[in-house]
């Protein structure tokens, strides 16, 4: 996924009403920090973190609530060498967003960015 193809995402969502302007604002913040972190150009299948991110933003601004992945695979994701790069991201994203995610938002988004990481640094 490169910048035009996420623009063209969350154009689409925005227009649909299905997220918040804050929350497209947001993930373009978030998708140009991760390029900067691995220092590439696009990022390998990150279609469904950055389709996930702007949706979620949308939800808990609306005062849905959201439940967390499996523990257990909560307990493996921890174990990926990404996963603090991952932690990393997802603080920058709550700084961004002004305010602190549910835990089990938190918990997807390592979920999320641990294998878009890995496909990307490691192409597996």
């Amino acid at each position: 996924m490169n910048r035009a193809e996420l623009e063209e995402r969350l154009l689409l969502l925005v227009d649909q009403q299905v997220i918040t302007t804050h929350a497209s604002d947001v993930t373009k913040l978030a998708f140009e920090r991760l390029i900067d972190s691995l220092n590439v150009r696009e990022l390998e299948q990150a279609e469904m973190l950055f389709t996930h991110l702007p949706t979620a933003l949308s939800r808990i601004g609306n005062g849905e609530s959201v439940e967390g992945p499996a523990p257990e695979i909560m307990s493996e994701i921890k174990t990926s060498p990404h996963f603090h790069l991952a932690e990393k991201q997802v603080i920058f994203i709550e700084g961004q967003w002004g305010k602190e995610l549910p835990l089990e938002e938190k918990e997807y988004l390592y979920m999320h960015y641990t294998n878009v990481i890995n496909l990307t640094v490691e192409g597996e």
